[in-house]
């Protein structure tokens, strides 16, 4: 009976995802000057119109800006937040790590007001810098979960040898920690890029004008009948996202991520 029921469960899942996404490849791909569903017909003139649209090519340059400023502030901060979480044992090091994750923890929109008046008192509204700076206290502890998931899988013993066999704190680090956390490094990256990229609430209320990033520029077009590049442009994000899965099964980081080796 159990056997049914579960793989029951699974289709469900399955089509609990698979038909949003399938839904928006889909319209992504209508032939009609208006978004429709079904369409009634098929043609990349979605895509060709995305790419010929300013102001929606614009935002995605922005939104792609604020994806690599996240990388790179997560990277700097998350790395060694982890290492040091997962390795040192110190003071108030539980509480450290409760601080790191509050990001995560605390209600989106919570954040994001806290941003807008942080950032309106420094008067740093109307840069990118502040829209990446918020998505990356939210998103970090995706990243050092990935890269924590890394370090324990790491057999410490492989460390010990190269510390035997004369090799210094640095290179032990660089030969041997470093490429043994790279999967967790490159699956954390990959998602807080996709986060950054897509991160609605925290852009909606640091935008200005002139610094719309896509998902911005997207809502914006909603307010009348959707133009097709709309839907070319999440059909983006969903091929986006897919790439992501296919990239981290085959680094195997799922596994790293969920399962702790004993």
């Amino acid at each position: 009976m159990r056997g049914p029921v579960i793989r029951l469960s699974l289709a469900f899942v399955i089509l609990l995802v698979a038909v949003p996404l399938a839904i928006v490849l889909v319209a992504s791909v209508s032939g009609g000057e208006r978004l429709t569903f079904p369409p009634e017909s098929l043609s990349l003139n979605p895509y060709r119109a995305l790419v010929g649209n300013d102001e929606i090519r614009a935002a995605l340059g922005r939104s792609l800006i604020v994806g690599f400023q996240v990388v790179a502030l997560s990277l700097i901060a998350g790395v060694p937040a982890a290492i040091a979480l997962v390795r040192f044992r110190f003071r108030f090091r539980f509480g450290l790590g409760i601080y790191m994750i509050l990001g995560v923890a605390t209600p989106l929109i919570a954040s994001a007001f806290a941003f807008l008046a942080l950032f309106t008192q420094m008067g740093a509204l109307g840069a990118l810098w502040p829209i990446s700076v918020g998505i990356t206290i939210v998103n970090l502890p995706f990243l050092m979960f990935s890269v924590a998931s890394s370090l324990f899988s790491l057999d410490p013993r492989l460390e010990e040898a190269a510390a035997t066999l004369g090799a210094e704190g640095v290179q032990t680090f660089l030969f041997v920690t470093l490429p043994g956390i790279m999967p967790g490094i490159l699956s954390g990256t990959l998602m807080v890029f996709v986060l950054g990229i897509s991160e609605f609430v925290i852009s909606l209320l640091l935008f200005t004008i002139n610094i719309q990033t896509l998902p911005i520029a997207m809502f914006a077009s909603m307010r009348g009948p959707p133009p097709p590049e709309v839907a070319a442009a999440a059909g983006l994000y969903v091929l986006a996202a897919v790439l992501v899965v296919i990239t981290l099964t085959s680094l195997k980081s799922t596994e790293q991520f969920f399962y702790r080796a004993d």
